[in-house]
């Protein structure tokens, strides 16, 4: 052993330059083996903490626009018992609704596990499946309303969404024993929707599936895109006027610049520059806030010289206690991400509260007081009523929106940045004093609202 390893170390004497590519890739060899057993099981987290104050936040809303799914159809591998539950519907709810009436009561862990499951599949509701949309009323000129019609003998859910997929149609309506593709239109636009019950017609081909009646449609969003709001481009003459998209950070801004972008056909532009922004579709990120180019320019500025500086404004606010959550996740966790559990329980969030929640109040107040043309639009009621608040919108940057296109829009509303909702806390973060702060800005606003003969802040703001 000995002489080996003289041979072995005169070798490398001879040779120092062998040596010493020996030693590199021996270094090489050992730090890749520790990066990997760093990174094997850790989650990828977002630390982006730049300050708000130097001027370019980007909220990520957490919105859920898949309404109720108890008919939603279901993945194929239906041998999964969230699966069945959410794809067979009233079928397997009991007389009070449960859904435990024919799966049986799974207690314990198993039904803390199912429930989250659930959550989860829902908020995944689109990768691969289609979308619920509820029970409608057979519209008055089917031809028209819905072009495509096929028969079917032996319906279920899956046949059916398949054609109109192949057909590249966006909604799938089951009538019985017959299946018909079409878009939201005037004529079936989707917004007055019937009792569950009266479309619960056993499938022929799937017993424990829902296909409507001949009167009562149950209606699916399929995996085709309506393109028919797609088209975006800059306006094809400099704008007259500067048009503010204001926001609380936090408050639904990139959001309600999706919205605005799919109703008008025209880019909206931003006070900042942020470039993830820019690479999910929002061209007019480039281009400076006064360049004429854009329909609207997202803000978040609150100064009297700031609002002085533009000729109208769309002033989006939103409940506090869900502004301040959503731009604190942003703040440390991306536009789509989380903040950790050390970010809430540290001093971080009483310091964002503190700093952060008076400014939510002095927002919405000065904007109110130096604005020369505001139009008010609460986030819930963008949330609840998108039809009407975005025609609202629409109407004050002075483009006429078909109505068809409107109704595209709410059939592809969630847009890029939708929190997915799965790392919800699971508890409280406000203390008794921040609620009690956060309330007094809350009346203070609603007061300084009704003064101007607007509507106040909505109920659910307040009492928590």
């Amino acid at each position: 052993m000995a002489k080996l390893w003289f041979k072995f170390q005169r070798y490398f004497r001879r040779k120092p330059v062998r040596f010493f590519t020996f030693l590199v890739l021996y270094l090489t060899a050992g730090s890749l083996v520790f990066l990997h057993s760093g990174f094997v099981g850790q989650p990828a987290v977002s630390q982006n903490q730049a300050n708000p104050a130097a001027g370019a936040p980007a909220e990520g809303a957490e919105l859920t626009f898949l309404g109720d799914l108890n008919l939603g159809r279901g993945f194929r591998d239906t041998g999964e018992v969230s699966s069945i539950a959410r794809r067979y519907g009233p079928w397997l709810k009991g007389k009070d609704g449960n859904e435990r009436a024919k799966l049986g009561d799974y207690g314990g862990a198993w039904s803390r596990a199912l429930k989250g499951r659930v959550v989860r599949e829902k908020e995944e509701e689109r990768d691969g499946s289609a979308v619920f949309r509820g029970c409608f009323r057979r519209p008055d000129n089917l031809s028209l309303a819905l072009p495509v019609t096929a028969a079917m003998p032996n319906m279920s859910v899956d046949k059916c969404v398949d054609l109109c997929t192949e057909k590249e149609y966006p909604l799938a309506a089951l009538a019985g024993t017959a299946c018909h593709c079409g878009f939201p239109t005037t004529r079936f636009p989707l917004h007055e929707r019937e009792d569950e019950q009266l479309c619960a017609q056993k499938c022929s081909a799937e017993e424990f599936e829902s296909c409507g009646t001949p009167s009562y449609f149950i209606v699916y969003q399929t995996q085709v895109q309506d393109n028919r709001c797609m088209d975006r481009r800059f306006l094809p003459a400099k704008s007259k006027q500067l048009i503010a998209l204001a926001s609380f950070p936090g408050a639904g801004n990139t959001w309600a610049r999706h919205l605005i972008e799919l109703a008008t056909g025209f880019y909206t532009g931003s006070y900042y520059f942020d470039g993830s922004l820019y690479n999910k579709g929002f061209k007019g990120e480039r281009d400076h806030w006064r360049s004429g180019r854009t329909i609207c320019i997202k803000t978040h500025e609150s100064g009297q010289k700031e609002i002085e500086a533009f000729d109208a404004a769309i002033l989006l606010i939103r409940n506090p206690y869900k502004a301040l959550m959503a731009e604190f996740n942003r703040k440390y966790g991306g536009h789509i991400g989380f903040a950790a559990h050390a970010h809430w329980k540290g001093k971080e969030w009483p310091e964002f509260v503190r700093n952060y929640a008076p400014w939510w109040a002095t927002h919405t107040l000065d904007w109110l007081r130096f604005g020369k043309k505001v139009l008010v639009v609460h986030f819930e009621d963008l949330k609840r009523d998108l039809f009407v608040q975005l025609g609202r919108m629409v109407g004050l940057l002075g483009v006429a929106a078909r109505e068809d296109r409107l109704l595209c829009v709410e059939s592809q509303k969630d847009g890029n940045f939708k929190r997915s909702g799965l790392r919800k806390l699971e508890y409280d973060p406000y203390t008794a004093d921040m609620q009690r702060t956060i309330s007094a800005y809350i009346k203070t606003v609603d007061a300084a609202l009704r003064g101007r003969n607007l509507t106040g802040v909505p109920d659910d703001y307040y009492p928590r």
